[in-house]
């Protein structure tokens, strides 16, 4: 079995208010996701070398479509920037 590679991934490391504002911002103009309030970040600590986190919608419960285009604005905000982890 071959040996995966080591990438090193720089991101800008942002606060969630950023975070939720670069989201939401995808979002504001879809007519689907106008009962989308916010995001709900959730950082479960670091497993290997990449710090993992989750964001859900606010309210939790939206449209399918709506949760579609919030996984894709998800998505894209996550290959760019990384959530800044809040010292306990």
């Amino acid at each position: 079995m071959p040996r995966r590679r080591r990438t090193n991934i720089t991101r800008i490391p942002l606060p969630a208010d950023q975070l939720e504002s670069k989201i939401m911002g995808m979002l504001r103009g879809l007519r689907a996701c106008a009962k989308l309030q916010g995001v709900a970040f959730v950082f479960v600590g670091s497993f290997g070398q990449e710090p993992n986190w989750f964001a859900r919608p606010r309210p939790s419960r939206v449209s399918d479509v709506c949760m579609r285009e919030f996984v894709t604005a998800l998505a894209q905000v996550r290959k760019e920037c990384d959530l800044l982890p809040v010292p306990a």
